[in-house]
């Protein structure tokens, strides 16, 4: 059995695995600086005892963070409670990918990493762009596994608290497709402009991309990517589980 922390700046998703690196099941906290090991601990036992899973032969611990005071509690943790030293995702690792000359990699993070690697490995004979739907949104593209490139852009919840949080009066509102771009009331409204502002913004993305690459394989991950991949005809493919897959991807190379 593996466990995998994947750490970004809104929510930890922990992943349970099996040797095979099947998905047994997952759960998301609320990212939090101050969370101590035994915290996390008690998170990760009440969900698989619900489950009626039991916490027994793990022998390897995978963490990917965007938060670096959180590898130090997720390798106390590992170390604590089942005496393993954890696997960080970082570039010392071996990936199966390199880096386009004179392209400056300093402060790349794991989850761009675990990304790639699951994305190459799925589809090793393809020039990819991998679209990260997060706290903010990321994409990489890929080029013969030589990363060129890629960019960041404010995350949709993102945008919206910003909307919400700079104005009097306007609600916040969920994401979802109001379908239609004449909304009726405030909220729909609302949805329209993030919505289709949004989406807009991927297709001009993909776009330019193609180009430059016309046969790139484009491939969308995190929580609200599904709902952007559903109006986005140029994405290929959506993978929820792509950063967890990926982070036993690297953990199989490198134990």
């Amino acid at each position: 059995m593996l466990i995998a922390f994947d750490i970004g700046n809104t929510h930890i998703v922990t992943g349970i695995l099996d040797d095979k690196g099947n998905l047994i099941t997952s759960f998301r906290i609320a990212t939090k600086d101050n969370i101590t090991e035994d915290e996390l601990f008690s998170y990760l036992k009440n969900i698989t005892d619900f489950n009626e899973i039991k916490l027994t032969n793990v022998r390897g611990v995978i963490v990917s963070s965007v938060v670096p005071g959180l590898i130090r509690i997720c390798d106390y943790l590992a170390k604590k409670y089942f005496n393993l030293s954890p696997l960080i995702i970082n570039l010392d690792l071996n990936l199966p990918f390199d880096f386009a000359e004179g392209l400056n990699n300093s402060g790349f993070g794991a989850d761009r990493i675990i990304d790639i690697v699951q994305g190459l490995k799925l589809h090793p004979d393809k020039d990819l762009v991998v679209f990260d739907f997060g706290t903010a949104t990321t994409y990489e593209i890929l080029i013969d596994k030589v990363y060129v490139g890629g960019g960041i852009l404010p995350g949709i919840n993102m945008s919206i608290n910003s909307l919400f949080g700079n104005t009097a009066q306007l609600p916040k509102v969920k994401f979802e497709n109001p379908h239609t771009i004449a909304g009726r009331n405030t909220v729909e409204q609302i949805q329209a402009g993030i919505f289709y502002g949004y989406t807009g913004q991927i297709k001009e993305i993909i776009r330019k991309i193609k180009e430059i690459y016309p046969d790139i394989y484009v491939i969308a991950t995190g929580g609200l990517g599904e709902i952007i991949s559903k109006e986005v005809s140029t994405i290929d493919e959506y993978l929820p589980n792509l950063s967890i897959e990926g982070m036993y991807s690297i953990w199989l190379e490198n134990n």
